[in-house]
């Protein structure tokens, strides 16, 4: 495994936070008089993203996005200790550092990474952490990982995006980076799809 590289997306591939997201999401939208069932709220979250449901209460509502994002970010923010790994994310990332992976993470998250990533002991993992908050494009936009191959002189062939939405399989495939992606049920299309983290070991493998 040495001279590869992971790239690891945060909300539900080693954070267990649609929990916590979708309820908060659905907090901020109701005190903007916008009613959705949570159900409703998490498959527009996994299948697009928070943004997405943001943008559209700002379309909703006329009020500007920022000032949602900031109610949205309040909210979610007091809940972050709420937020657990999935299962096996903490040994999958042990494994790989031990086997001399460099290991980065991309994420559409904002100021809560560094709180959550200090709260679980997982930031010792990771050689640098981009968010929301560096400003590159949104995914499937490959600016941000484009930026970690550059910075980092990472050989693309050895480097792998790992999510769990299409979106990260867009952005990878973007990237001209190789797509991991985690499907528990087994359903999804991408270069490796994963049931398990710890099979990324495999995946690296090949």
């Amino acid at each position: 495994m040495a001279g590869m590289a992971l790239i690891w997306d945060l909300d539900g591939t080693l954070l267990d936070s649609y929990g916590v997201i979708a309820p908060s999401l659905q907090e901020t939208l109701a005190e903007l008089g916008i009613h959705m069932e949570r159900e409703d709220v998490l498959r527009r979250v996994t299948e697009e993203s928070v943004g997405a449901l943001i943008r559209q209460a700002a379309a909703e509502t006329g009020l500007p996005v920022q000032r949602i994002k900031e109610r949205y970010s309040a909210i979610s923010g007091g809940r972050i200790l709420d937020i657990r790994l999935i299962r096996h994310a903490a040994e999958a990332l042990e494994e790989a550092a031990a086997l001399g992976a460099s290991q980065f993470v991309y994420t559409h998250r904002g100021n809560t990474t560094a709180p959550v990533l200090q709260n679980l002991g997982l930031r010792r993992f990771f050689r640098e952490v981009v968010t929301s908050l560096n400003g590159f494009p949104r995914k499937p936009a490959p600016d941000a990982l484009l930026y970690l191959l550059e910075k980092h002189g990472l050989d693309r062939n050895r480097v792998f995006y790992v999510g769990d939405r299409t979106l990260d399989v867009d952005c990878a495939k973007n990237a001209g980076v190789r797509s991991v992606l985690y499907s528990p049920s087994g359903a999804g299309t991408a270069d490796y799809v994963i049931r398990d983290l710890l099979e990324i070991r495999a995946v690296a493998a090949k």
